[in-house]
């Protein structure tokens, strides 16, 4: 006796289990990374959510409240008060702790136009088991590719 599939309903199901298995694979390389021996080794306790203050060197620049994720693949996900968006980017080990760098857009307050881009670079090192700390430079950009400002900043990151 042969039963009939309906292949339709099998696809349907499918794909909605796809992202399922998606987050499956990411369990799966945080899990590589923590039993691979390597500097991200050292470096597990990056990975994840923090909540983080940005602070400026230049004093008519607020400082802003940013959430960011560190991925056991080296991607970097961010989002600050200040951009209001996604930043993207990455991170890696370092001999003194670990940098990340990432892009987010600019766009103008008044009609939401896009302006240009802001280039972070930071280094940092951990303050404790789930606290960390780093500083370096954000890079504005217009969208002509041409440098407008160079800023210091600092960062403080707390695990949530």
């Amino acid at each position: 006796m042969r039963t009939e599939l309906n292949r339709r309903s099998l696809l349907s199901r499918g794909g909605a289990l796809a992202p399922l298995a998606g987050l499956g694979l990411l369990a799966g390389t945080t899990a590589a990374a923590a039993d691979s021996g390597t500097k991200e080794s050292r470096l597990i306790p990056l990975l994840g959510t923090w909540a983080v203050r940005v602070t400026f060197q230049s004093p008519n620049i607020p400082s802003e409240a940013a959430l960011f994720a560190f991925v056991a693949d080296g991607i970097f996900f961010g989002s600050t008060t200040g951009a209001g968006h996604l930043s993207l980017g990455s991170w890696r080990p370092t001999s003194e702790g670990f940098e990340y760098t990432f892009r987010h857009f600019m766009y103008a307050d008044d009609d939401g136009s896009w302006i240009g881009e802001v280039r972070v670079q930071q280094s940092g090192r951990f303050t404790s088991a789930g606290s960390w700390q780093a500083s370096g430079t954000g890079t504005a950009f217009d969208t002509q590719g041409n440098q407008l400002q160079v800023v210091q900043s600092a960062t403080a990151g707390t695990r949530y």
